[in-house]
């Protein structure tokens, strides 16, 4: 008979993933698209080596999703399901080295996994599900380099991260943490003398040239939109900070988050360095990241989603820190049955929200709103510029994009005074004719295609006889006869 230890937590751990995986496939399914996805599958119907905002690769999966499930909700989704499921197994495979328990590894792995911040990103399909995904394999290659030194694990490295930079360019941070644990860990400086470094330099360079070579010939692309959004209006806010901390521990779990915190205050210790590491090396993965984000947060808001790399590492760090490592607790099984159950509960609570809202929160301030009134939106649009055959127009990426997805057909693009995006990067075409603006009540001024017609009116509209709670949050404007933007010279 197996001991405890010698059993085995493979094939219950494939299962759960099974599971939850059609879970979240179901989900996926019924939920419509955020303004975001849509957004992102715009760029999947025009795929490129970069986009304005991030790296290709998710439209590359999403044009993959749809591919093989059409345009809908879940053929968005589908890239995301996959990398979410990756991401859960190289938790468990991760925490299952650096703690040689199958049994901590397997539950340390089912904690990510129903915490709210993977649950949802599992579902909405954003850059960051094939980041995390991404990093999961390089920091799994990491290990393999300090263990073996083999060439094919530094260029496997190497090419994972080089899929993270097309993910999102705070894959580069992944070097960055690996560079700490090379420099000041005594058995990482052992490999500074190994070529296998500058092969894994040169293999992500490879891997994301194409995108970088896109963006330095687009005034910077992704690198400078991520860098003016992350540091746009800095201001000093210990508020900002404190958001920030209860923010993260609420898409972790409290419990949870804190024992992660606990690890990473301490996982820099001599003993460890010396000691132990591998343990050293998640800890460089995690800690300094999770640091800066805190740092970034006194000045400017962070979102939820942007430290999401940092628990690849930390948590199969905190697996091996609290069970014997650095800590042990008698109650440990308690610990985790409280911690699971309220992530889970948070997680349930986000979903039902999703589904049948039944907080009292504003819509405004409620995330899931975002989620919901698309369809019935689009629909009502589509038949009144049928009926007045006009082409349907919208300003900003969020409208136009969800109006492409749900009526499929061209929506007019008119750029927003606050954010400029892919759309402006594309050669668009102003219609002929007439078109049915759909303008965001948030915005100021009359768009510019409108302010140049010659006859204009407003529609009005009843956002409950539409069977829309999104229906009143534009003006719908009809504009005909359009004058041409400007005179053509040559004619």
């Amino acid at each position: 008979m197996k001991t405890e230890r010698q059993t085995s937590y493979t094939r219950p751990f494939l299962g759960f993933l099974v599971a939850i995986t059609l879970l979240r496939g179901w989900f996926a399914a019924i939920v419509e698209l955020s303004p975001d996805e849509a957004y992102y599958w715009t760029w999947s119907t025009s795929l490129a080596w970069g986009y304005y905002d991030h790296g290709p690769l998710v439209a590359w999966l999403i044009r993959l999703g749809t591919a093989l499930f059409g345009d809908s909700e879940l053929g968005v989704r589908f890239g995301s399901l996959l990398c979410s499921c990756l991401t859960s197994w190289m938790v468990f495979v991760l925490a299952r080295n650096l703690t040689s328990n199958e049994r901590h590894s397997f539950w340390i792995a089912v904690l990510m996994s129903i915490s709210p911040l993977l649950s949802v990103g599992a579902v909405v399909h954003t850059p960051d599900a094939a980041l995390v995904a991404a990093w999961s394999l390089a920091a799994w290659f990491g290990l393999l380099v300090f263990r073996t030194d083999k060439m094919t694990a530094w260029i496997g490295m190497g090419a994972c991260v080089g899929l993270a930079i097309l993910s999102k360019m705070t894959g580069l941070l992944f070097f960055a943490g690996m560079g700490l644990f090379l420099i000041t860990c005594k058995a990482g400086r052992t490999r500074l003398r190994s070529p296998g470094l500058a092969v894994a330099l040169a293999t992500a360079t490879c891997v994301a040239l194409p995108s970088l070579v896109w963006n330095a010939v687009h005034q910077g692309g992704a690198f400078a939109f991520q860098f003016k959004h992350a540091t746009a209006g800095l201001s000093l806010s210990f508020s900002g900070l404190i958001e920030f901390l209860g923010g993260q521990a609420g898409v972790v779990s409290p419990l949870l988050w804190l024992g992660l915190v606990v690890c990473l205050l301490t996982g820099w210790r001599r003993a460890i360095r010396f000691g132990r590491p591998e343990a050293y090396m998640f800890w460089c993965l995690s800690a300094p990241l999770l640091l800066g984000f805190a740092l970034l947060a006194l000045f400017h808001k962070v979102e939820a989603n942007w430290p999401a790399t940092v628990y690849i590492t930390a948590l199969p760090l905190a697996a091996w820190a609290w069970t014997g490592g650095l800590f042990y607790s008698r109650r440990m099984k308690t610990l985790v049955a409280i911690s699971g159950s309220i992530g889970l509960i948070f997680t349930l609570v986000i979903h039902i929200q999703t589904l049948a809202p039944f907080l009292p929160i504003q819509a405004e301030k409620d995330p899931t709103a975002r989620l919901r009134g698309w369809k019935d939106l689009a629909q009502l649009a589509d038949q009144e510029a049928r009926a007045l055959d006009v082409v349907l127009a919208s300003e900003g990426y969020g409208p136009v994009s969800q109006l492409r997805f749900y009526t499929g057909r061209p929506v007019h693009y008119e750029r927003s005074a606050t954010r400029r995006s892919q759309y402006d990067l594309w050669d668009i075409k102003e219609p002929s004719g007439g078109v049915l603006f759909l303008l965001p009540r948030t915005s100021g001024a009359l768009p510019d295609i409108c302010a140049r017609a010659k006859e204009r009116w407003l529609l009005t509209k009843d956002a409950k006889s539409a069977n829309s709670n999104r229906t009143s949050d534009y003006l719908w404007w009809v504009c005909t006869d359009i004058e041409p933007a400007y005179e053509d010279n040559d004619g």
